[in-house]
């Protein structure tokens, strides 16, 4: 499955995005921990120490928020976009 991912996410991935392996009926958590491992570098980009998603951090399927949903529970299918987008400052 293919992750889109913005800022300084990009930094991490060399890219606009990553190809990570993926089962069908997989979560959403399931990805990132997958994109966990071969990057390690998003373990503390996207989680804190109490394996919770940063507050900031903002995982889309299709366009939509997971925290609108389930959350890192919820199941994937091989057609849905995901995008992660870290927290953004400015002024």
């Amino acid at each position: 499955m293919v992750i889109k991912v913005f800022a300084t996410f990009r930094q991490i991935v060399k890219g606009k995005q990553v190809s990570v392996e993926f089962k069908d009926g997989q979560t959403i958590g399931q990805l990132l921990q997958s994109l966990i491992e071969q990057f390690p570098a998003f373990q503390n980009e996207l989680f804190d120490e109490e394996n919770q998603l940063h507050q900031h951090v903002h995982v889309f399927i299709n366009g939509k928020n997971i925290i609108h949903g389930q959350g890192l529970d919820t199941i994937l299918s091989e057609t849905d976009e995901v995008a992660l987008i870290p927290p953004v400052g400015g002024g």
